[in-house]
């Protein structure tokens, strides 16, 4: 019997390293593929003339306080930086506490439809500035009617992918959902690098929090998912498949 059950408690050991083994690698693909398109994406789809502009749109829609001013001293920079991040992770947590009580609630109208506007402006609206800063960057002969023809049906079937999912490929919209975080830090990256700097410190300390903490909202909103009368929510999380024999 003791032998019976040293086998059994060997067979949960194995089971559970299989899973965590299984978990890692279906996090860390994406996550890996994400952060190497988004640095390519950065560095060549851009110019001095791009970077500039991106950098005095999102100064002034983003920033409360000014950063690298001539005659302004390296701790007046650092600190405004650290303000400045400190105000859009404390809007990005309101908003992210905003969903879960939506969630929580079951306000799925309202939140569905959230998400599916927020989701097809991010595709077709700052997906579009990226598409037309390449167009700029390598002269490509395109013309409006085709430009605006292709980001139409990029937004439509992005979104469609995302949410509907009925007859989709899971590639398609694990596809889509890593170029909305492309998409995404492509914007963000044209920050000046004060700014930028001090908004990556304070997103990877606010991540943690998110994460870790009991009453972080990234910790209540999975929590929220794992209830047994949760309704389903596509496109809040990114959905990673495990193979048979990893899965519980």
């Amino acid at each position: 019997a003791a032998g019976g059950d040293e086998e059994e408690d060997a067979g949960m050991s194995l089971s559970e390293l299989l899973y965590g083994t299984a978990s890692y690698h279906a996090v860390a693909k994406p996550v890996g593929l994400t952060m190497i398109l988004a640095a390519l994406a950065t560095v060549y789809i851009n110019n001095e003339t791009t970077l500039a502009m991106g950098e005095a749109q999102l100064s002034a829609a983003y920033t409360k306080f000014e950063v690298g001013q001539p005659g302004q001293s390296a701790v007046s920079s650092a600190s405004f930086s650290l303000l400045n991040a400190l105000i859009i992770c404390a809007v990005i947590g309101c908003m992210t506490f905003g969903i879960v009580l939506l969630y929580k609630y079951r306000c799925m109208k309202c939140l569905i439809g959230y998400m599916i506007f927020s989701s097809t402006m991010l595709l077709g609206f700052l997906g579009g500035i990226m598409f037309d800063t390449a167009v700029e960057v390598y002269r490509l002969p395109i013309d409006q009617f085709s430009f605006y023809f292709t980001l139409w049906n990029f937004a439509v079937v992005g979104t469609t992918s995302i949410f509907y999912q009925r007859g989709i490929p899971t590639k398609v919209t694990q596809g889509y959902l890593v170029m909305t975080s492309v998409i995404l830090a492509w914007q963000l990256a044209h920050f000046n690098e004060w700014t930028a700097w001090a908004l990556l410190v304070m997103l990877a300390l606010y991540d943690l929090c998110a994460v870790l903490t009991p009453c972080g909202p990234l910790k209540l909103l999975v929590n929220e998912f794992q209830a047994d009368d949760a309704p389903e929510m596509p496109g809040l999380l990114y959905e990673a498949g495990l193979p048979p024999e990893a899965q519980r």
